[in-house]
């Protein structure tokens, strides 16, 4: 637990320097729900939303449904389609091919990554964007748990502006709820060079469940 109060120390203090600045605050709440695996090929079912945070509107909802095959190697590839409502009202389908890797590193930590392209189309006009992730943590041992605490970052391309538009910065801790289940409470810092504000805030939860 005294490895894990650090982190959390530091997200608090992130969020109460930037409260008085101009940026979007947003709250992020997620469910993954996988259904039981066959010959390894797993079901995956999603809820993302994005809500501002001064008044819990949402920004963005995002409805999902994927296949992703069993890992070999330490390395798996997923399939997803996803029905994403926006602000505006506008409607966008996104079609989300997904290559996972992970490795090894010295000391115990273990580097996880995510290589995807989105398809997405919106009114018949489409366009391509891509993310790299890449996510260091280590196993730590809390009372009678195995969480693993974590800092990751993404790289966004889109081809609407032709541009390395995007990065994420994100610090996160994944605890094991059940055998089957988990949680991820995280902060993010994204900065967006074709959005306004430039700059995002956003905490939330990953929910997570195998069946």
């Amino acid at each position: 637990m005294r490895r894990v109060l650090p982190a959390v120390l530091l997200l608090v203090s992130l969020t109460r320097a930037s409260a008085a600045q101009h940026k979007l605050h947003e709250y992020r709440p997620e469910v993954i729900l996988t259904l039981p695996r066959v010959s390894g090929f797993g079901m995956t079912l999603l809820l993302d939303e994005r809500l501002d945070m001064s008044g819990l509107a949402p920004n963005e909802v995002q409805l999902g449904v994927g296949i992703v095959t069993p890992q070999v190697h330490r390395m798996s590839v997923a399939l997803e389609l996803r029905h994403v409502k926006l602000l505006s009202g506008a409607v966008e389908h996104r079609y989300i091919p997904t290559f996972y890797a992970n490795a090894g590193l010295p000391a115990g930590f273990d580097l996880r990554t995510r290589t995807r392209l989105e398809a997405r189309t919106v009114a018949g006009n489409w366009s391509q964007r891509y993310i790299n992730r890449a996510a260091i943590g280590h196993d730590i041992a809390v009372g009678d748990r195995i969480v693993f605490p974590y800092i990751q970052s993404d790289l966004f391309y889109d081809t609407r502006v032709n541009d390395l538009n995007r990065i994420d910065a994100t610090v996160g801790v994944r605890v094991p709820i059940t055998s089957g289940s988990s949680i991820d409470p995280f902060f993010a810092r994204s900065t967006d060079s074709y959005r306004n504000p430039k700059v995002g805030l956003t905490a939330g939860m990953i929910f997570r469940v195998a069946l």
